[in-house]
């Protein structure tokens, strides 16, 4: 079968391996569909911090299952899939008290391990999560995403009702604000500096879509959420201003929720929080239950996924779905890597 694998920052190599062996407690999954996201661009680029090279990319999949190994319940050959790439110990504290997403040991499929990104894929059957009718290749890649934001609003508390400030209008700000929406949220308002993400976030009816470049973001808060201000703030940008932003515009007991994945230190003001009594709340991935919810979210047709997907290349084109991403990063919202189509 192929593989695509990555042995150094910049590189790809196609490989012809075996077809793995089934266990008895395995699932082999024919992959369909490889989104391409933010932390797989910095392996690319050799600078994500938590990974070594080589390594087999692919975190967000779907595909269909070609066999099951006979311990296997609830799956079979020919059901569509999504996988759970997380790989955790069971024995840390953090597993131990339902947190493995933060697990001391935490390995991720396609960053620590190899990943999907190859005809066949092998993992273990409780990674594999079986997607809804009706679900096309294309969303069960965007359940993974879909996810992210999923923990990002559990983790936010109760939103129902609540006025609620995305920064950045990438692929999981937009998703976030979406999940937002559909957890019942009262008013949902996001930002950016890129017009075109904007008016992607305005076609998925996010309602309130501000270009902070142009607007000062406490005005637009005022504005559209009146002298209450915003309840939450979820920073899915996470750059110095971002983090900036959040901590000046956030209210007396509010909460700030961190979401994007910061590549350095920043520093922030935290007489401010302590004074306003400010709960700041860090997001790593996901549970299960946030994955299914994702699931359910798309099946019923509450998150816009279509939308985000900006091209599709084949996995024999690997390269040059990086280099396309590198020439238009203003204008890429999600690749998608096609396989076997």
């Amino acid at each position: 079968m192929l593989q695509v694998k990555m042995p150094e920052a910049y590189k790809i190599e196609f490989l012809e391996v075996p077809v793995p062996e089934v266990e008895k407690d395995e699932v082999l999954i024919e992959m369909k569909r490889i989104g391409i996201c933010g932390s797989d661009i910095q392996v690319y680029h050799g600078k994500h911090k938590y990974m070594k090279f080589p390594v087999v990319q692919g975190h967000e999949g779907a595909g269909i299952i070609v066999k099951a190994g006979k311990d296997v319940e609830g799956l079979k050959a020919g059901d569509r899939v999504t996988v759970q790439p997380q790989i955790f110990c069971g024995q840390c504290q953090p597993c131990k008290t339902g947190h493995y997403n933060v697990c001391q040991n935490l390995r991720v499929f396609g960053v620590h391990a190899d990943g999907m990104a190859c005809e066949y894929f092998l993992t273990d059957a409780s990674k594999v999560l079986k997607l809804s009718a009706g679900m096309s290749f294309d969303e069960g890649a965007m359940v993974e995403p879909t996810a992210v934001a999923a923990g990002a609003i559990r983790r936010s508390g109760d939103v129902t009702g609540k006025n609620i400030v995305v920064l950045g209008a990438g692929a999981i700000g937009n998703l976030v604000a979406q999940v937002a929406k559909a957890s019942g949220a009262g008013k949902v308002m996001i930002t950016d500096i890129n017009q075109k993400r904007l008016a992607i976030a305005a076609n998925c009816n996010i309602q309130y879509c501000v270009n902070t470049r142009d607007r000062d973001l406490g005005d637009a808060i005022s504005e559209h959420f009146g002298p209450n201000g915003a309840d939450i703030i979820i920073d899915c940008a996470a750059v110095k201003a971002s983090i900036r932003q959040a901590i000046h515009h956030s209210r007396c007991a509010s909460k700030i929720v961190i979401v994007g994945n910061f590549k350095e230190p920043v520093e922030i003001e935290m007489p401010r929080l302590q004074r306003r009594e400010v709960d700041m709340i860090g997001v790593m991935m996901y549970v299960r239950q946030d994955y299914e919810k994702a699931i359910g979210l798309i099946a019923a047709g509450q998150i816009n996924t279509s939308a985000l997907i900006s091209d599709y290349f084949d996995i024999k084109q690997f390269k040059e779905a990086y280099e396309h991403i590198d020439h238009h990063m203003s204008d890429v919202m999600k690749v998608m890597i096609t396989i076997g189509e």
